[in-house]
């Protein structure tokens, strides 16, 4: 296309000799509904931190993440090589602008990089297929391999074709001739993390301290395990390199983070090394600096828990432990390569977790290689009956550069998937003054020789349930009773399941809803669902399609329903109780005292200027604080208390936060939900201090300060 007086030149900036060579970096995210991935773009920031250190005032590197962004800066300054981040999250976002900045601006070099890639030749020739106008594809480790690519395109003054006929080695960088994919070796992967500069102290993320978007960090790279389902799997990712200084770049941060209240650690096993203990002292004296980070989002370590446990202590329980799982039937976790800790230390982690106020988690997904119905349902049996404070329940997705996304795999399993458009991420978007419609899609498996698609449906109805009546400890107080009574959390929490469109017609509506936005959005083809999609992206913006609707129907549990659950919850332990003979007149009362208490502790939370108070005949507070063990009836009062029930500034500072990141649509309220420590928001409970009974006082005063004054 030939330039016009609107269009902008290359090279506007000089330094002595040479212009200096601009290079743009971005991560897009999707904004259509909200900001989808709302995350600081480290990894492009660590590349460009690299390019400036190594090749100092021959470059200007800037960073984008917010598509506008981009469009503006390419409306003044046209990059000589521009390169994407490429997630399946931001994967036709990048490709979008790439197509048409290669149309408009040919001689500017577009670079791609990222694990949506392949690892078999098939994959990568399918890539090439789609995306002709990439110019270079950067494999596995881009911090020196970008390096190298620029300094090579340099000396053949960014001729493309030229570079790519000289028979010049680039590792790690693939790229077509003559319709054949050159595929050069790997460079060796970086032995030492403290050798990359930090993008923060070079003042490079400096404009994503937005208040939307959250700070990430890093401390390793690299998995000793070989899970099929993930991109570290690989032999390539199979040593751990380490990184030693943290504390510099959690300093500037934690003077610029505003009202953010996480931080994003991407290590894939934290708290597993020894090392790990130091790290976890530097964010402790962080949070006594600067009272952030309040939630620290990390996977952590597959092993070493008691290690886990005590990193976990160290900083105020602000981070979540794992139990990363993926199944706990022994021949799926064979099929994966997995091993799993014993289901002894699992309950260990979930006892010990809530003792120190941690969140404790488990991961399992629904579809892998072997699973069943059963297989499932057993997963959720020992993940839930060990104590844990949430499961992250997710559909297995065909990853890129998996084992699992291998013809031999899905053909070995009798695989079926369908195609799905990833939630939150489409919208509307410019390149200078033309509008154009961008979506996600992804693959996930919906069905194999093990498990049909009517199974597969009953999985995902079972995790809707132990998301709204078990995740983040929202009914810890009826765990307790079944855990006095010796009787299976899990089996009590089925016996709503299978009742489930028999309370009423709010929670009947959630399940149908809930089954149908399930089948809806499956197509069976890539092609025919972004066309559909493209062309009725009005519905997905209203919510009507394309939301996560595992936490579409959480939010809507969570935040609406509050009232309906616990009716059907405590209909069912009164039942059990009869059932046992247990139910006196003693229990009936308790249970219908702590209904209310733990209704005005948890409903309608966005509203933190609503108070509650009632009266009761028990002392709920010392229960509270001994996370509901033992018998309830040994807590029981002389005379009944007055309890309030409000929020404190600190929690309505935080839910001001999150609502100012995500809104308070369905959306966004799932976004609230995965992202906040929950129960650290419930109300607070404050009792008459005139009424506080002989020996009350002191396990109240533990109580506030385990849940926040």
């Amino acid at each position: 296309m030939p330039k016009t007086k609107d269009v902008p030149t290359q090279q506007t900036e000089k330094t002595p000799g040479k212009d200096r060579i601009l290079i743009y970096l971005a991560d897009l995210t999707h904004t259509g509904q909200l900001v989808a991935a709302n995350t600081h773009p480290l990894a492009i920031g660590l590349i460009g931190a690299n390019l400036m250190a190594k090749l100092r005032d021959r470059i200007e590197v800037q960073l984008f993440k917010y598509p506008d962004d981009l469009n503006q800066a390419l409306k003044a300054r046209v990059p000589r090589i521009i390169g994407f981040s490429n997630y399946s999250w931001t994967c036709n976002l990048g490709q979008e602008y790439a197509r048409r900045i290669k149309e408009r601006f040919p001689e500017t070099v577009v670079v791609f990089g990222g694990p949506n890639y392949g690892t078999s030749q098939e994959e990568h020739l399918d890539y090439w297929s789609r995306y002709p106008y990439v110019d270079f594809y950067v494999m596995k480790e881009g911090e020196n391999a970008m390096v190298g690519l620029i300094q090579a395109l340099d000396r053949l003054d960014f001729d493309v074709e030229k570079l790519k006929r000289s028979g010049v080695q680039m590792p790690s960088c693939h790229f077509m001739l003559d319709g054949r994919l050159v595929e050069p070796p790997l460079l060796p992967r970086i032995q030492d993390l403290d050798d990359l500069p930090s993008p923060y102290l070079m003042g490079i993320m400096d404009k994503f301290f937005d208040n939307v978007l959250i700070p990430m960090t890093y401390t390793t790279r690299g998995c000793p395990f070989k899970c099929t389902f993930c991109t570290e799997g690989t032999d390539y990712y199979d040593r751990v390199a380490k990184r030693a200084t943290l504390h510099e770049d959690l300093d500037y941060i934690g003077r610029r983070v505003g009202t953010i209240q996480d931080l994003i650690i991407t290590d894939a096993n934290f708290g597993m090394f020894k090392e790990d203990r130091q790290k976890a002292e530097a964010l402790s004296d962080i949070q006594k600096k600067f009272n952030w980070p309040k939630h620290i989002h990390v996977s952590g370590g597959k092993n070493q828990k008691e290690r886990l446990l005590e990193v976990a202590s160290i900083i105020n329980g602000a981070m979540n432990v794992a139990a990363s799982l993926q199944s706990t039937d022994l021949q799926v976790l064979k099929n994966v390569q997995r091993d799993n800790i014993s289901l002894e230390e699992l309950t260990h982690v979930g006892r010990e977790g809530n003792r120190i106020d941690a969140n404790t988690y488990a991961e399992l997904i629904l579809g892998l290689p072997g699973d069943s119905l059963k297989a499932h349902r057993n997963s959720l049996r020992d993940s839930v009956n060990a104590g844990l404070s949430f499961l992250r329940l997710y559909q297995l997705i065909m990853l890129p550069e998996t084992d699992m996304n291998t013809p031999e795999t899905r053909r070995k399993f009798g695989m079926k998937t369908r195609w799905r458009v990833m939630p939150r991420c489409f919208g509307t978007y410019s390149f200078f003054e033309e509008q154009f419609v961008c979506v996600e899609a992804e693959e996930i498996c919906v069905s194999q020789d093990s498990l049909s698609f009517d199974d597969y449906l009953e999985c995902r109805e079972m995790d809707l349930t132990i998301e709204i009546t078990h995740n983040v400890n929202i009914f810890r107080e009826l765990f307790g009773l079944t855990r006095h009574f010796g009787v299976s959390w899990f089996d009590f929490l089925m016996r709503f399941h299978q009742k489930r469109r028999g309370y009423g017609t709010e929670l009947t509506r959630l399940y149908d809803t809930f089954r149908e936005e399930t089948v809806k959005p499956l197509w069976d083809s890539r092609e025919e669902l972004l066309a559909f999609a493209r062309a009725n992206l009005g519905r997905y913006l209203l919510d009507e399609l394309g939301t996560n609707e595992l936490f579409k129907g959480k939010a809507i549990a969570f935040f609406r329903l509050q009232d309906e659950i616990h009716d059907a919850l405590y209909a069912e332990m009164e039942g059990l109780l009869r059932e046992r003979g247990a139910l006196d007149e003693s229990m009936s009362l308790y249970l219908k005292e702590m209904k209310e208490f733990s209704k005005f502790r948890k409903q309608d939370l966005l509203d933190t200027s609503r108070t509650f108070e009632g009266s009761y005949h028990f002392d709920f507070q010392s229960l509270l604080s001994k996370d509901y063990e033992g018998s309830p009836l040994d807590f029981a009062l002389q005379q009944p208390v007055r309890v309030a029930f409000s929020h404190n500034e600190s929690q309505k500072s935080a839910m001001e936060a999150y609502i100012k990141q995500y809104g308070t649509s369905v959306v966004g309220m799932g976004r609230i939900l995965m992202r906040a420590h929950v129960k650290r928001l419930f109300r607070n409970i404050h009792v008459d201090g005139e009424m506080i009974s002989k020996g009350f006082e002191k396990t109240y005063r533990r109580a506030l300060n385990l849940y926040g004054d």
